[in-house]
């Protein structure tokens, strides 16, 4: 019994967390970018030529805009990255997957 309620839970997260991850940022944002707890998101964005424009207060996920029309194409997501987000993400794919039309 308890095997199966460990299948259960792991399939129920696995499933979002997959395609969270597996969905990378296109075009010029906004995007989420999901930054460790110990971590400063408004540092990290800073140093990516990217700025915080909301929720400032979550623990881990943060909306994000490119600096002077910046996009993905020209390296924002890669700056991203490299600053440190665990992942960076199209917020439309975020919306889609809390079933937000």
């Amino acid at each position: 019994m308890r095997l199966e309620l460990l299948v259960i839970a792991f399939s129920v997260v696995v499933g979002p967390v997959a395609a969270l991850l597996g969905a990378g940022a296109t075009g010029a944002g906004p995007w989420v970018i999901v930054v460790p707890p110990w971590k400063d998101a408004e540092l990290l964005a800073e140093r990516a030529q990217a700025r915080l424009i909301g929720p400032v207060d979550a623990p881990m996920g943060h909306l994000v805009a490119p600096l002077n029309g910046q996009t993905a194409a020209t390296g924002a997501v890669t700056r991203l990255a490299a600053a440190g987000a665990w992942a960076v993400v199209d917020a439309e794919t975020i919306l889609e997957l809390c079933g937000v039309e």
